[in-house]
């Protein structure tokens, strides 16, 4: 009963003076958005093209270190200039929050100001403080800047999906999760205890570890609130306008609605995202309850403030119903390319067996995607782990084994059962399905110095003509493969993508958790491709539609020709406003992040 008191309160404030609250965060955020993070990313993109790094991520930053530690000390300096932003940005948004509430009608100068003053506490001696606390009080609200790097600061999907496999490391990570949660909640009231009460940053989280001692569940409980409540009237605001608009799908006007409707969803879903915002920062200031004014001086409505905000305000809806009669007037004039992981849809058989190929073939999915290793004697055998315990019950890699000694092996998965295969029998049952194949080449420390060169001699000639594609994790062996054979399709997969690469491959194989818009134009702009992988979610495959990725890579084929059907197939007004729904919160408020 406490909390929905002190939720109502949040809301009541917030509807006292709403116009100057979302002022305030939009103001930050388009500020952040539009001028901090492009330099950031154009600094970023400098530094590497000048140092001639062809890309960065988790694989070669050891490499970066050592063989540029000049790009390696700006690329830090950028990283620290990143999180002062973070910082500055806090600094202006929370004592904007505080300026409103209070009613003490400061300027945005003078805010802005006193965040810069603010910064004296970043002292050395604390900023290893500052970066595992943004990691642990950020998350509720998203990352504050709209930054590629600090977006990315996250465990990827297909890690957590590895992890949580396994009974033992999945009760780690959910461990992990609640200590991160628990701290959070304790050292919620550091920020607003160095920008607000001028406290250094050690002292503000000793003063925050007194101040919420007993007071973990009733924090939680307020937290739990809000996100709840923001996400049902998100949810609620939605179905109701797609609701709607099914009834009027049966009319003469179903299009002016369409757009109509589109035009409130959008807008309604990035008010509710400056809401949401508000909200949170009021209990980030003020979890136990706002404070009332003690002198609050009476809000100016200037004519010239008036016509500025009923301006841009009448602009922006301009915009998003412009935008909206675009959205709706046709279905999507490319999809993108249909890609089955591992040969399989739905776990419909063994992956990378030749069973599961023809199974997933009568589909007729654009590529199957499939695993190579090198076997003992120099051969090729299909198959994606490094060692076949998992699927086999054998604690043996294919380095360790012939070539028929692995296709002997039987290998058990989702109740189906199968033979390994060699990439000269996979291959030729693709060429007899007429089925493109993409090759995943995954080089071991056992393999041969001849690997490459033994596969470029047997198949590139026949993959070329077949249309087939090559991607690999080693950036080393698709950069020899693609010197070597120019016109074959050689890509590069990045399971952890800091900034966008800037190298000669025909395109980039992205993990859905760190792939963005911003990571698909440049690659565009470079004339290459980008597939997004793995896919796996309904919600997930409309939003990789949006960022307008070549290829989507799924173990789920099925349900990802539904979804693209559902928009390229002549789909109804309503179903277009169901799917871009699932898409929104790519579009969300910028201070909650994307």
């Amino acid at each position: 009963m406490k909390s929905l008191r002190y939720t109502g309160s949040l809301l009541r404030e917030f509807a006292s003076r709403w116009g100057s609250y979302l002022l305030l965060v939009e103001l930050v955020a388009a500020v952040t958005a539009g001028v901090a993070v492009p330099l950031m990313r154009w600094a970023t993109a400098g530094i590497l093209r000048r140092a001639g790094i062809p890309y960065l991520g988790v694989d070669n930053l050891t490499t970066v270190v050592l063989r540029h530690p000049g790009a390696a000390a700006l690329l830090l300096a950028l990283l620290l200039l990143l999180l002062v932003l973070v910082y500055l940005q806090f600094a202006v948004l929370l004592g904007g929050i505080v300026s409103i509430q209070q009613r003490e009608g400061r300027g945005v100068v003078a805010i802005i100001e006193e965040g810069l003053a603010d910064l004296r506490h970043l002292r050395p001696s604390s900023f290893g403080f500052f970066v595992v606390y943004l990691l642990l009080i950020v998350p509720f609200a998203g990352v504050v800047v709209q930054s590629a790097l600090l977006n990315k600061v996250q465990i990827p999907t297909f890690v957590l999906d590895w992890l949580t496999a396994k009974p033992a490391l999945a009760v780690l990570v959910a461990a992990f999760y609640l200590g991160a949660a628990y701290l959070g909640l304790r050292w919620v009231r550091v920020l607003p205890n160095t920008i607000l009460r001028d406290q250094p940053l050690g002292a503000a989280a000793r003063q925050s570890w007194r101040q919420t001692r007993g007071r973990f569940w009733r924090y939680g409980w307020r937290l739990a609130l809000l996100t709840l409540l923001s996400t049902v009237v998100g949810w609620a605001w939605s179905s109701g306008l797609i609701a709607l608009q099914t009834q009027l799908d049966r009319t003469a006007f179903a299009f002016p609605a369409a757009v109509v409707l589109l035009t409130l969803m959008l807008a309604g879903q990035t008010l509710l995202g400056g809401a949401t915002s508000v909200l949170y920062l009021l209990f980030l200031v003020a979890p136990d309850g706002l404070v009332k004014a003690s002198r609050p001086i009476p809000a100016k409505h200037h004519w010239l403030r008036r016509i500025v905000v009923v301006t841009s305000g009448g602009a922006v809806v301009l915009i998003m119903a412009a935008f909206g009669a675009f959205y709706m007037t046709g279905a999507l004039a490319e999809h993108p390319l249909t890609i089955s992981h591992r040969g399989v849809d739905a776990g419909n058989g063994v992956q990378n067996t030749i069973p599961a190929l023809r199974k997933t073939a009568a589909l007729h999915p654009d590529f199957v995607e499939m695993d190579l290793h090198e076997t003992k004697d120099g051969q090729f055998i299909v198959l994606h782990d490094e060692n076949l315990k998992a699927l086999a019950g054998v604690a043996r890699t294919p380095r360790q084994l012939t070539l028929a000694q692995l296709k002997r092996i039987t290998v058990r998965e989702n109740g189906h059962h199968a033979k390994l295969a060699s990439f000269d029998d996979y291959l030729a049952a693709a060429e007899a399905l007429d089925q493109r194949l993409i090759v995943e080449l995954k080089p071991a420390p056992g393999d041969s110095p001849e690997m490459l060169a033994h596969f470029i001699v047997r198949y590139a000639k026949r993959l070329q003509r077949d249309g087939d594609r090559i991607h690999s994790l080693s950036y080393r062996l698709m950069t020899r493969l693609h010197k070597r054979v120019p016109k074959l399709y050689a890509g590069f997969i990045m399971p952890f993508s800091l900034v966008a690469p800037q190298t000669d491959l025909s395109g980039y194989t992205v993990e859905e958790t760190t792939l963005d818009s911003e990571l698909v134009d440049t690659v565009h702009a470079r004339h290459q491709s980008v597939w997004a992988w793995t896919v796996n979610d309904s919600d997930t495959m409309a939003q990789m539609l949006f960022e307008d990725v070549d290829g989507i890579i799924t173990d789920n084929l099925s349900d990802l020709k539904r979804v693209i059907a559902e928009q390229s197939d002549h789909p109804s007004y309503a179903q277009r406003l169901r799917l871009f729904a699932t898409t929104l919160e790519d579009f969300g408020d910028p201070v909650i992040g994307n």
